[in-house]
């Protein structure tokens, strides 16, 4: 029996070195922490301690590199306003100077003498110095462009009209020059009824080295008065305009206008969108003050953009009073007659229409508001043609084109600043005018 044993252990000696040493490891320490849990315990919590502290440590690491981006943020922070008020201090030395050379030159405004053969309205007019870029150029805008040629051989108080334009149902809009005094007129009949139009006007003297813009305010009307005109006096010193202006002894002059307000220039409305209408209504629509009202759902059938705003996910379509910007009230009054059922469309009131239509994607107007210019209309060819960009009026544009017979055609369509025409139509032109050189 002894030997049998003396036998095993042997056995089991040669088993144990055949043994690989990880698992000799293995089970040593498993003979270890069987033997000793307490132990095994201790390692632990060391083990967990070590992992805590290196943690800590990483937090403090991360909470250095936060204050130092702060101080940095900080002290960058601090340049920039130090930079922002040495720019505000140069922009004010640069805006008094500013002041300081209108005011050599500009002493004061006052309008143009009366002309009787001028059949114009009043003005009360205001005067700022202004960035260009503030000039809106959305709602009723448009620009009034006008080269003055032969500058330096004009007679003292020699009056020089621009070509006379038509703008949103305005009968003339023009602008003169009378020896220093440059003004934006508007020669809207004195014989009809009480009218009065507000506007916001900009005018732009444009060489190939400056610019030079005045912004003021200006209110025509018949009311009261006989005939006057707006602008400003002594504009600009004679010597200083040819020195700093003239470009081959030609003048070239912007106005930018935007109409703020029209009274009296409409015709009567053929049907009520006030209160008399609020059981009839689900929502009141806002514009310049005035309140009109209307049904949600049929505004959304003919309108993309209602559709949108009353049945969409916008905070107003749950609102029972919205206010719309960027239109005039009696645009809307005849866009919503147009709407529904009636037909308020005239050489006065088309274009506005049209703005309203556009601005609102309202195709029955559109279409409607373009038949008119198609059939009816006694426009210009320029102005249609115009309208027909503005708008995207291919009917229109197309009868445009075929009213085109000659080079003097396509010279009269042509904006003053050629680059005001839509890249779009100039392969079209560009075709008429080949067709015109080489006829078949």
């Amino acid at each position: 029996m002894s030997e049998e044993n003396d036998n095993v252990a042997p056995l089991n000696k040669d088993k144990n070195d055949l043994m690989p040493d990880d698992q000799k490891v293995e089970q040593v320490n498993t003979e270890n922490d069987e033997k000793n849990p307490i132990d095994a315990l201790n390692s632990s919590v060391r083990s967990m301690h070590k992992i805590c502290q290196e943690l800590l440590q990483k937090q403090k690491n991360l909470e250095k590199t936060n204050m130092e981006i702060i101080e940095k943020l900080r002290s960058a922070e601090e340049k920039i306003e130090k930079q922002s008020s040495e720019l505000q201090q140069i922009l004010q030395e640069i805006q008094l100077k500013s002041t300081e050379t209108n005011e050599e030159s500009d002493d004061s405004t006052v309008p143009l003498e009366n002309d009787n053969s001028l059949n114009t309205a009043s003005s009360d007019f205001t005067k700022t110095t202004i960035p260009r870029e503030i000039m809106p150029t959305t709602g009723k805008y448009f620009v009034l462009r006008q080269i003055f040629k032969n500058v330096s051989n004009m007679k003292e108080n020699e009056i020089r009209w621009s070509e006379i334009e038509e703008h949103f149902g305005v009968a003339c809009m023009s602008m003169c020059r009378k020896k220093d005094f440059l003004s934006f007129c508007c020669l809207q009949s004195t014989d009809t009824g009480k009218w009065m139009i507000e506007v916001r006007q900009q005018l732009v003297l444009i060489s190939n080295r400056i610019e030079k813009v005045r912004e003021g305010t200006a209110t025509f009307t018949n009311i009261g008065k006989k005939c006057n005109t707006s602008g400003w006096s002594s504009f600009m010193n004679w010597a200083k305009s040819q020195k700093d202006f003239l470009l081959d002894d030609q003048l070239t002059v912007e106005i930018h206008v935007k109409i703020k307000k029209t009274t009296g220039i409409y015709k009567d409305n053929l049907r009520s969108f006030d209160e008399t209408m609020e059981e009839f209504s689900d929502v009141v629509l806002v514009v310049n003050e005035e309140k009109f009202y209307v049904l949600k759902k049929f505004l959304a059938v003919h309108s993309s953009y209602f559709k949108s705003l009353f049945l969409g996910q916008f905070q107003e379509s749950k609102r029972s009073e919205i206010t719309l910007t960027g239109i005039d009230a009696d645009d809307f009054q005849n866009y919503l007659e147009l709407l529904y059922g009636d037909n308020p469309i005239d050489e006065i009131t088309v274009e506005g229409i049209l703005l309203v239509a556009d601005m609102y994607d309202t195709p029955l107007v559109i279409r409607k508001c373009e038949e008119f210019l198609l059939k009816e209309s006694k426009k210009k060819l320029k102005k249609k043609f115009q309208m027909s960009m503005k708008y995207h009026l291919e009917a229109l544009k197309e009868q445009c084109l075929d009213k085109i017979k000659s080079v003097a055609d396509i010279r009269s369509v042509l904006p003053e600043d050629i680059r005001e025409l839509d890249p779009s139509i100039m392969p079209e032109l560009l075709k008429k005018s080949l067709a015109l050189h080489n006829p078949q």
